[in-house]
Formats: C-alpha cells, structure tokens, sequence
C-alpha cells in the first residue's frame, strides 16, 4: 500500500516539474513554411533568370517594378519562377525587392539588382556614290545615291533642282539642271551635311556652255565682215 502511494506521489511531482520546465507549451507554431533562393543579380543589357521557392503553401509574389517581369506571380509548394528583364537604359543601377507570402509562413524578400545597360552608342556613317556630276547645255536629269544611317539635308546651285533636300538613311537623289542659254560652262557644288558627320560631302557640279546665238556674232547682222 505504502509503494503505491510512493508512485503516486512521485508521478504528480514528475507532471509538476515536467509542466514548470516548458512555459511555452501553448505557443501556437505554424505548420506552414515558404524559403526562397538568395538575391538575384541581373546583367544591364538585360537577362532572364530563376528564383527558386520551396514551400508547402500557396504562395504570391508582389513585385512593384514595371522594368521587371516574374512569372509565374503565384503558386503552391515548390516551384521555380522567371524573373527577367531587359536592357536597363537608366545610365545606373537599379533594384526590386520582391515580397512572397502566403499560408502562416513568414513573409520573405528576394533583391533584385540590375546594373546599367552599356551604351553602345552606334557611330554615325554618311557616304555618296558620286564626287561630280556633268549637265549637258540643255538641261538634263542625272543621279547620285546616298547611303547612311542618319539624317542629312543637301544645298545646290540655284540653276539646279533636287527630288528631296533632306532625309534620313539611304536614298536616290535626282538632280534637273536647267537649259544654259549663256555662252560660258557653269559651276557649282552639291553640298550634303549630316547630322553627326564632321566632314561635309560635296558633289562638284558643271554644266556645258549654250550656243552663242548667231544674232550676237559681232559684224553678222552688218554688211562689213567682221575683222
């Protein structure tokens, strides 16, 4: 009789113990879990990468940056999600912080960092198929081409006349010189300046002499012969 009551009473005296030991026995843990990959890094001409989440929930993701895409923007459990973006035009680094959450898990942030774009600044080029261009006195049409990747305006002289004076890349030009009546060859010069070019482009420009009407030989309209 005595031992029983001997176990009895050390029973209680162990559940008393046992109970003063773990003051946290009615800390409510959650079951739910999200973790995700370390900060993610981006190159600046642009890159697409993945953020790896592993998870026993459902799960969102928010992102705050238009620059930046991620897809997909929810799930459950363990996934890989895209996280991409393109050239960062910005001229300096730049960054997101990603927000997941979901279930009771603890929320979780993910950096992305994206570094400058680099300039790749292309360089301006302008060339003509010609160097000089020769009229008949009576006036003819010709051509020249003009090949490039930037914008130009063209000046001629004023007895000339041009299809366009100003455009942008390749382009035929057509260039009408006007009938010379005059009895001296006409010179001129076709001038291409382009935007960010240094050097202008010239097209020399003649044009034959007209025929000296025979009313304008000195002597031929009188009856002495001219000396």
């Amino acid at each position: 009789m005595k031992k029983s009551i001997w176990t009895i009473i050390t029973t209680l005296l162990l559940v008393a113990c046992g109970s003063d030991d773990k003051p946290g026995d009615d800390t409510i843990v959650s079951k739910d879990y999200i973790n995700v990959s370390p900060n993610l890094q981006l190159l600046g001409d642009g890159q697409e990468t993945e953020l790896k989440i592993t998870a026993n929930c459902k799960w969102t993701i928010y992102n705050p940056e238009s620059w930046l895409t991620v897809t997909p923007m929810s799930g459950s459990n363990n996934e890989t999600v895209k996280v991409s973006a393109g050239k960062n035009s910005t001229g300096q680094e730049r960054t997101a912080k990603l927000t997941i959450s979901g279930g009771d898990a603890p929320t979780r942030t993910v950096m992305v960092t994206q570094a400058k774009g680099s300039d790749e600044s292309v360089a301006k080029t302008l060339s003509a198929d010609k160097i000089s261009l020769s009229f008949a006195a009576e006036g003819e049409t010709q051509t020249f081409s003009i090949m490039g990747n930037t914008s130009w305006t063209i000046t001629k002289p004023d007895w000339c006349s041009l299809s366009t004076s100003s455009g942008s890349g390749d382009s035929t030009i057509y260039v009408t010189a006007s009938e010379n009546t005059s009895d001296e060859q006409r010179y001129g010069q076709i001038v291409i300046t382009a935007e960010g070019i240094h050097d202008d482009i010239i097209i020399n420009v003649t044009q034959q002499a007209g025929e000296t009407p025979v009313s304008d030989i000195p002597g031929m309209n009188d009856n002495i012969p001219p000396t």
